[in-house]
């Protein structure tokens, strides 16, 4: 008995630290000050395989008081593979490559209700991997920058769809290219892929996601003024240490203690993925049954009138197909003799729980469940993703000045930038 009260007593103490712990940030949390309407991406592929991407976002300000008036942005970019960038609309006045980020600033400060339009371009490299899911075929994964702080009313991602055998989700087609579209909330991401045979365009092991290096064939537009001091380092280091060692373990601890409890892990229970195998039957028309003109391969319209030429479509199961052990990868293949029927293939990992095994408690696990669950953890925290993982993404999330992931190194990132640009323009004076 004595020991089930000193159980009881721990949980409540347990569970009683963890409201202390959460229940204050909860209640600190503040209104957004900024708000995303627009967010659109256009990305047409070069024969090299780089990719040429034009950003547009429509920016509302909805708070000016707590960090003053929008003045820049910071917005995660895929990479640091990157190059010819390029300021569209004339209210950019420069831009700070800063490897995984952008600093984009503005002809002026933008105030409460008020929305900026901005747009932007660049190369981006390094973005796909050869023979990801399927021998023969190569993966273009992109997770376009996130915002932490704020919603995405609309994000709208438009990659041209010329030469491209297979994408996921699904997707309309507009004017020759797909076109994605979702809204997110805050801290919310979204990821899309597109499949090509290898011989599409000029893919290069070396310079496919994680492979490789870059040499853009000149020096770094913006060094480093002085780089930073030994005490600026140590106590950048300290405040991150204290933080973690007062609020974020502490929390890590019950948390995973509650799980263990709770998840499944302590009552014989372990969740595992399954594949979700989507098979959808498809039969086009072999001429336009608008215009009359072909059909042109891999074409859902007809690229002279827009007309559908797909004849029928439905989702077909297993037993309704021929050797299904052909169809067990994201694509799309041809089916039958006829040559305008097709089968796409859609395989997504569904978690499940099941008994735990005693294989399983001595350290057995699905490959592909550890690769997506470090891939992630990766992209979090740093994009140094590993090639064989899903995320050729811009692993960093986005933001403007001031906004509550840089609070506590704000002052001395945004002096840095000032200082970086004062002397770009003494250079340019002398």
């Amino acid at each position: 008995m004595k020991t089930v009260n000193r159980t009881v007593r721990a949980l409540l103490f347990s569970a009683l630290l963890l409201a202390a712990l959460l229940l204050p940030a909860r209640s600190a949390k503040a209104a957004p000050t900024d708000e995303i309407l627009n967010f659109t991406i256009t990305v047409d592929v070069n024969e090299d395989a780089s990719l040429e991407m034009t950003y547009h976002i429509d920016w509302k300000v909805l708070d000016d008081e707590k960090y003053g008036p929008l003045e820049w942005v910071d917005l995660g970019v895929p990479n640091r593979y990157h190059e010819n960038i390029k300021a569209v609309s004339s209210n950019i006045t420069d831009i700070t490559d800063n490897g995984s980020k952008l600093a984009i600033y503005l002809d002026r400060g933008y105030g409460k209700d008020e929305v900026v339009s901005f747009e932007f371009s660049m190369t981006q490299d390094h973005m796909y991997q050869i023979d990801k899911y399927v021998e023969g075929e190569t993966v273009y994964a992109f997770t376009p920058a996130w915002f932490d702080d704020f919603s995405v009313d609309e994000l709208v991602i438009r990659w041209n769809a010329e030469r491209a055998g297979a994408w996921q989700p699904d997707c309309t087609q507009e004017d020759g290219y797909l076109v994605f579209k979702s809204s997110l909330s805050p801290g919310d991401r979204y990821s899309m892929s597109v499949t090509y045979p290898n011989d599409a365009f000029g893919f290069s092991p070396d310079r496919q996601e994680g492979g490789g290096s870059y040499d853009p064939g000149y020096p770094d537009p913006y060094p480093e003024p002085g780089g930073s001091t030994i005490a600026e380092v140590l106590g950048t280091i300290i405040a991150v240490v204290i933080i973690l060692a007062v609020i974020i373990l502490p929390v890590l601890g019950v948390i995973k203690f509650f799980s263990y409890i709770f998840s499944g892990i302590g009552n014989g229970m372990e969740t595992k993925t399954e594949k979700k195998i989507t098979r959808t039957k498809i039969e086009y028309y072999e001429t336009c049954p608008g215009c009359g003109m072909p059909r042109e391969e891999g074409k859902d319209n007809c690229a002279y009138c827009g007309r559908s030429m797909i004849k029928s479509k439905e989702v077909v199961e297993e037993s309704q197909i021929e050797k299904p052990e052909k169809y067990t990868h994201t694509g799309t293949y041809r089916y039958g003799s006829s040559p305008n029927t097709y089968l796409r293939v859609n395989v997504v990992n569904v978690p499940v729980r099941v008994p735990r095994s005693s294989s399983s408690r001595s350290g057995g696990g699905s490959r592909h469940s550890s690769c997506a669950s470090s891939c992630a953890s990766s992209c979090a925290s740093s994009c140094a993703c590993a090639s064989s993982c899903a995320c050729a993404c811009a692993c960093a999330s986005s933001g403007r000045a001031g906004c509550s992931v840089k609070d506590f190194f704000k002052d001395s990132i945004h002096e840095g930038r000032v200082r970086i640009d004062s002397k770009r323009k003494e250079s340019a004076e002398a």
